[in-house]
């Protein structure tokens, strides 16, 4: 902490400055600045609206801020110790994802209430989890269809529209894609696994 601290106080503050303007994330932790007209703090990596440098006050750590009458920005968390907002913002898309696998899914409307670009959103996706998007939504629609097979006698053409397929045949070729079986011989096994 002392070591931060003496970091903090041999960073000039334009060099703050040209951190939080250039959102630095190498500065996250040696300190952290707040918006008089707001009072609220961030991390010099937050990507909210930059503000005007008259109205900017540096701090060494959170709590100083806080006790300064600042409330921690809701986008960067600078009150929390470990914060990592791509992760974040994945496990925001994977709720919305799970949550709407049914529907017809627009990745633009999702990425913009997310606050960041679509390609931004699918590269986090796919570095996150390893799979892109098409894929997670493909196999949550594949497992719900799964469910819906060996927990009710709902016919696979009902199923598959109620798992957000436009049509039988993508949910077949879907299906036997990640379970290896059609539809019907994946229901008509069930009793023998």
């Amino acid at each position: 902490m002392k070591r931060l601290l003496q970091i903090s106080n041999q960073i000039s503050n334009n060099e703050k400055w040209q951190a939080l303007v250039s959102c630095d994330a190498s500065y996250d932790g040696l300190f952290f600045y707040g918006v008089k007209t707001t009072r609220i703090f961030c991390r010099p990596s937050c990507r909210a609206k930059t503000p005007v440098r008259e109205n900017v006050v540096f701090f060494d750590h959170a709590i100083k801020a806080m006790e300064e009458g600042f409330r921690p920005c809701k986008k960067c968390c600078p009150d929390q110790i470990t914060f990592q907002p791509d992760l974040d913002l994945v496990k925001k898309a994977k709720g919305i994802f799970n949550a709407n696998y049914n529907k017809q899914i627009d990745l633009k409307y999702i990425s913009k209430q997310l606050g960041i670009s679509r390609n931004h959103l699918t590269r986090l996706f796919k570095y996150h989890t390893s799979l892109t998007i098409s894929q997670y939504i493909t196999k949550l629609r594949i497992t719900k269809g799964v469910e819906l097979m060996e927990k009710t006698e709902v016919k696979i053409l009902d199923i598959a529209y109620m798992t957000g397929f436009n049509s039988l045949s993508n949910f077949y070729k879907c299906f036997k894609e990640q379970t290896g079986y059609t539809p019907n011989h994946y229901r008509k096994g069930r009793g023998e696994r």
